[in-house]
């Protein structure tokens, strides 16, 4: 029955608030200094509850996968980054991260293979050295991930989770500390198997006695996008950096004001017929003294005869004309320039 209800929930199965605050009072932030940053990874983010309990204690960036798409829409209002997608289908900066909080599904891969464990091999890598590991699984599962643990992390304590909640699916809390060089231990394997058996302190809710020191790296930019196009993820990288944030080139294709430009010739009067025809200068106020008028033109297509051999045939083509009104805004007059009427039969101040 566990283990069909395990599929049911594709292996989710979120930490409940009360331990994320447990859990949250077991670590402490190292003191930040100058240009530095702690940055937090969940790739098993599901809704972003836990990360989010974590990152506000740690005061840290946080930065979740999820790929179920409605937790995902609840996860990205709650954390700093989120990728909507498979935690194996990302690139990820090695030693990007101060902490990662792992609490994956519960279930085996295609291959048979604990999935519990593959996580922790998969993202033991985006730990910096020194960086904390919150490993949440059920304790029987322990024993699989023994000699990895003890061969890439120190310092490892070991909590069930508190009653009521360590009834359901018997889980528990591992905290380690990622070595700078990995190194089998036997001694801490062993130790490590017998915790996967024996029963184990709760984890307290009360604030620890040993804190766990998460430490700090460097601020800037890391490795943290998906293997595949995420519209949404190019939009925000498009606002975030590249040519639309350059100021000097958004300054050229929208100019924050209109600024008159001086030709470097005097125009003529078909360069100016044309300019108003294109409609470039439409509703252009002109003032002279006291009077002023605006002016609008447009351009259409007329059909002329023209002079055939043949008297019997009427040879015709189309030409472009031009009409100009201006209105004069003292007494109200009209003004044509150029064709008085257009090829419908209309004046060409009536149609403009």
């Amino acid at each position: 029955m566990a283990r069909l209800e395990s599929v049911a929930r594709a292996g989710f199965y979120p930490t409940p608030f009360r331990v994320a605050n447990a859990i949250a009072r077991h670590l402490g932030p190292v003191p930040i200094r100058g240009r530095q940053v702690l940055r937090l990874l969940d790739p098993c983010a599901g809704a972003g509850e836990a990360a989010d309990v974590l990152a506000h204690a740690l005061g840290a960036e946080s930065f979740g996968i999820e790929l179920n798409e409605v937790r995902a829409d609840s996860a990205r209002g709650r954390l700093d980054h989120l990728l909507h997608t498979s935690a194996f289908s990302v690139r990820l900066s090695h030693g990007g991260f101060s902490c990662l909080f792992l609490n994956p599904p519960y279930d085996y891969d295609d291959e048979s293979r604990r999935l519990e464990h593959a996580f922790l091999t998969r993202f033991t890598r985006a730990l910096c050295n020194g960086g904390v590991l919150v490993f949440v699984v059920p304790q029987a599962r322990l024993a699989v991930s023994a000699r990895y643990l003890s061969s890439h992390y120190r310092d490892l304590r070991v909590f069930r989770f508190p009653d009521p909640d360590y009834d359901s699916f018997r889980q528990i809390v591992v905290f380690a500390t990622r070595k700078s060089r990995s190194q089998s231990d036997p001694a801490v394997q062993a130790r490590l198997e017998a915790w996967s058996r024996d029963r184990l302190e709760p984890l307290p809710d009360t604030v620890a006695e040993h804190t766990v020191m998460v430490p700090t790296l460097p601020t800037g930019d890391i490795l943290f996008a998906s293997l595949f196009f995420d519209p949404m993820q190019a939009c925000a990288e498009a606002q975030r950096s590249g040519a639309w944030v350059r100021p000097d080139i958004v300054e050229q294709l929208w100019p924050t004001e209109e600024r008159p430009v001086r030709p470097l010739m005097p125009l003529r009067r078909g360069h100016l017929a044309l300019l108003i025809a294109a409609g470039m200068l439409n509703n252009l106020l002109l003032t002279q003294g006291n009077r002023s008028v605006l002016v609008k033109g447009r351009t259409y297509k007329e059909s002329v005869a023209i002079d055939s051999d043949d008297e019997d045939v009427e040879i015709q083509r189309e030409v472009i004309r031009t009409a100009i009104a201006v209105l004069d805004l003292t007494n109200g007059e009209l003004e044509l320039v150029g064709q008085d009427v257009c090829p419908s039969g209309e004046h060409s101040g009536q149609a403009a």
